[in-house]
Protein backbone atom coordinates (compact mmCIF):
# COMPACT_ATOMS: atom_id res chain seq x y z
CA UNK A 1 0.00 0.00 0.00
CA UNK A 2 1.32 3.46 -0.92
CA UNK A 3 -0.47 6.84 0.63
CA UNK A 4 0.13 10.14 0.41
CA UNK A 5 -0.05 12.20 3.70
CA UNK A 6 -1.75 15.89 3.20
CA UNK A 7 -0.25 17.26 6.46
CA UNK A 8 -0.72 20.96 8.09
CA UNK A 9 2.24 23.00 9.20
CA UNK A 10 2.25 24.12 12.69
CA UNK A 11 2.44 27.36 14.53
CA UNK A 12 5.07 25.85 16.82
CA UNK A 13 8.40 25.82 15.10
CA UNK A 14 11.81 25.51 15.65
CA UNK A 15 13.78 28.80 16.17
CA UNK A 16 16.35 28.24 12.92
CA UNK A 17 18.67 31.44 11.59
CA UNK A 18 19.15 29.19 8.15
CA UNK A 19 16.57 27.47 5.71
CA UNK A 20 15.93 23.73 7.49
CA UNK A 21 14.37 20.89 6.12
CA UNK A 22 10.44 21.35 6.28
CA UNK A 23 10.18 18.45 8.91
CA UNK A 24 12.98 19.71 10.97
CA UNK A 25 11.00 22.95 11.18
CA UNK A 26 7.70 22.73 12.60
CA UNK A 27 7.43 21.34 15.92
CA UNK A 28 3.70 21.05 16.49
CA UNK A 29 1.77 17.79 18.03
CA UNK A 30 0.88 16.28 14.77
CA UNK A 31 4.75 16.83 13.63
CA UNK A 32 5.88 15.22 17.08
CA UNK A 33 3.94 12.47 16.50
CA UNK A 34 5.49 11.50 12.98
CA UNK A 35 8.92 12.58 14.51
CA UNK A 36 8.18 10.04 16.92
CA UNK A 37 7.45 7.20 14.53
CA UNK A 38 10.25 8.12 12.21
CA UNK A 39 13.32 8.11 15.24
CA UNK A 40 11.29 4.70 16.28
CA UNK A 41 11.57 3.40 12.84
CA UNK A 42 8.37 3.19 12.72
CA UNK A 43 6.97 4.68 10.18
CA UNK A 44 4.72 3.48 7.65
CA UNK A 45 6.68 2.22 4.62
CA UNK A 46 4.70 3.98 1.47
CA UNK A 47 3.55 6.68 2.93
CA UNK A 48 4.31 9.77 1.75
CA UNK A 49 3.80 13.25 3.42
CA UNK A 50 4.07 16.77 1.96
CA UNK A 51 3.32 19.57 3.99
CA UNK A 52 0.82 22.91 3.14
CA UNK A 53 2.68 25.77 4.64
CA UNK A 54 0.62 29.11 5.32
CA UNK A 55 3.04 30.84 4.10
CA UNK A 56 5.00 28.25 1.30
CA UNK A 57 2.01 26.42 -0.44
CA UNK A 58 2.87 22.59 -0.73
CA UNK A 59 6.46 21.98 0.73
CA UNK A 60 8.00 18.71 0.70
CA UNK A 61 9.20 17.36 3.72
CA UNK A 62 13.01 17.93 2.80
CA UNK A 63 12.30 21.50 1.42
CA UNK A 64 14.32 23.44 3.15
CA UNK A 65 12.53 26.44 4.62
CA UNK A 66 13.22 29.12 7.12
CA UNK A 67 11.54 30.31 9.97
CA UNK A 68 7.95 31.97 9.61
CA UNK A 69 5.02 33.56 11.21
CA UNK A 70 2.22 33.42 8.96
CA UNK A 71 -1.02 31.80 9.93
CA UNK A 72 -3.24 30.58 7.64
CA UNK A 73 -6.99 31.71 7.28
CA UNK A 74 -9.56 31.09 5.12
CA UNK A 75 -8.85 34.45 2.59
CA UNK A 76 -5.57 32.39 2.17
CA UNK A 77 -6.19 28.89 2.06
CA UNK A 78 -8.50 30.25 -0.58
CA UNK A 79 -5.80 32.20 -2.29
CA UNK A 80 -3.58 28.65 -2.64
CA UNK A 81 -6.27 26.36 -3.49
CA UNK A 82 -5.25 26.03 -7.17
CA UNK A 83 -1.79 25.27 -6.51
CA UNK A 84 -2.17 23.18 -3.73
CA UNK A 85 -4.81 21.12 -5.65
CA UNK A 86 -2.56 20.74 -8.29
CA UNK A 87 0.42 19.82 -6.80
CA UNK A 88 -1.24 17.07 -4.79
CA UNK A 89 -3.38 16.24 -8.47
CA UNK A 90 0.18 16.13 -10.04
CA UNK A 91 1.93 14.05 -6.96
CA UNK A 92 -0.85 11.42 -7.32
CA UNK A 93 -0.41 11.35 -10.99
CA UNK A 94 3.20 11.04 -10.62
CA UNK A 95 3.36 7.66 -8.02
CA UNK A 96 1.16 4.72 -7.77
CA UNK A 97 -0.54 5.99 -4.52
CA UNK A 98 -4.00 4.06 -3.04
CA UNK A 99 -5.55 6.75 -0.61
CA UNK A 100 -4.55 10.20 0.05
CA UNK A 101 -5.07 10.86 3.81
CA UNK A 102 -5.66 14.29 4.47
CA UNK A 103 -5.38 15.96 8.22
CA UNK A 104 -5.89 19.68 7.76
CA UNK A 105 -7.69 22.07 10.46
CA UNK A 106 -10.59 24.01 9.50
CA UNK A 107 -8.91 26.94 8.60
CA UNK A 108 -6.37 24.66 5.86
CA UNK A 109 -9.28 23.08 4.24
CA UNK A 110 -10.19 25.28 1.38
CA UNK A 111 -6.58 24.69 0.28
CA UNK A 112 -7.82 21.46 -0.64
CA UNK A 113 -11.39 21.82 -1.83
CA UNK A 114 -12.39 19.91 -4.66
CA UNK A 115 -9.08 17.41 -4.21
CA UNK A 116 -11.71 14.28 -4.63
CA UNK A 117 -12.35 15.74 -8.17
CA UNK A 118 -8.67 16.19 -9.38
CA UNK A 119 -7.57 12.68 -8.14
CA UNK A 120 -8.55 9.18 -9.50
CA UNK A 121 -7.91 6.98 -5.78
CA UNK A 122 -10.19 7.80 -2.47
CA UNK A 123 -9.74 10.88 -0.42
CA UNK A 124 -9.43 10.25 3.23
CA UNK A 125 -9.74 13.08 5.90
CA UNK A 126 -8.24 12.37 9.66
CA UNK A 127 -10.98 13.72 11.88
CA UNK A 128 -11.57 13.33 15.36
CA UNK A 129 -13.71 15.16 18.44
CA UNK A 130 -10.30 17.52 19.40
CA UNK A 131 -6.68 17.40 18.51
CA UNK A 132 -6.25 14.33 20.89
CA UNK A 133 -8.67 12.54 18.60
CA UNK A 134 -6.95 13.35 15.30
CA UNK A 135 -3.71 12.78 16.88
CA UNK A 136 -4.47 9.04 17.84
CA UNK A 137 -5.67 8.43 14.24
CA UNK A 138 -2.20 10.24 13.28
CA UNK A 139 -0.21 7.81 14.63
CA UNK A 140 -1.82 4.74 14.21
CA UNK A 141 -2.26 5.83 10.57
CA UNK A 142 1.92 6.69 10.31
CA UNK A 143 2.78 3.57 12.09
CA UNK A 144 -0.34 0.77 10.48
CA UNK A 145 -0.87 2.62 7.34
CA UNK A 146 -4.70 2.90 8.31
CA UNK A 147 -6.22 4.88 10.19
CA UNK A 148 -7.49 4.22 14.20
CA UNK A 149 -9.94 1.58 13.50
CA UNK A 150 -12.88 3.54 15.61
CA UNK A 151 -12.78 5.53 12.49
CA UNK A 152 -14.26 2.76 10.16
CA UNK A 153 -11.48 3.05 7.42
Amino acid sequence: MTSLLVQSCSATKESVDTPVPALDLYDGYFFRIIKKALRADQFQPGLDMIIISAEHGVVETDDKIGYYDRQMDTDRANELNDEVVGEIAEKVAGNEYDKVWVNLGADYLPAVDGIEAAVDIPVHYIEGCGIGMKGKRLKHLVSSGRPDPVHGD
